[in-house]
């Protein structure tokens, strides 16, 4: 396996958009999120680099995505926070930070870093 494949393993396979009362719905991250180009082929896109910093609250990974089709590069933006909620029942034999709920965020960017929004929830 490349080094490039080992990349798809820091990009969850599905995301989770809000249906506002209706629920969620799940979305495919292994396809292209670059306006005008309709690729879903896991196999034209060809992740190149990733950028990783964390601090207190959150841990953000950037991986930088080629696709094959339009030609272009796009980026997604992993979001996880940390500590969002805390359990209603506290399990004694676990930390705080052990017991606390994460959530995370995925994010679509063009080439330059600029947001063109918000995927869903992973």
């Amino acid at each position: 396996m490349s080094d490039n494949e080992n990349l798809w393993n820091d990009v969850p396979v599905y995301a989770w958009i809000s249906l506002a009362r209706r629920g969620m719905e799940k979305i495919s991250l292994e396809q292209c999120f670059l306006k005008g180009c309709d690729n879903q082929d896991r196999n034209l896109l060809e992740p190149f680099k990733k950028e990783s910093y964390e601090d207190e609250k959150r841990q953000v990974t950037i991986v930088h995505i080629k696709c094959n089709k339009c030609n272009r590069v796009f980026q997604l933006k992993m979001e996880s926070l940390k500590k969002v909620a805390r359990p209603t029942k506290p399990d004694d034999n676990k930390s705080e930070d052990e017991q606390a709920l994460s959530m995370g965020l995925v994010y679509a960017l063009d080439e330059k870093g600029n947001d063109l929004g918000h995927i869903g929830f992973y």
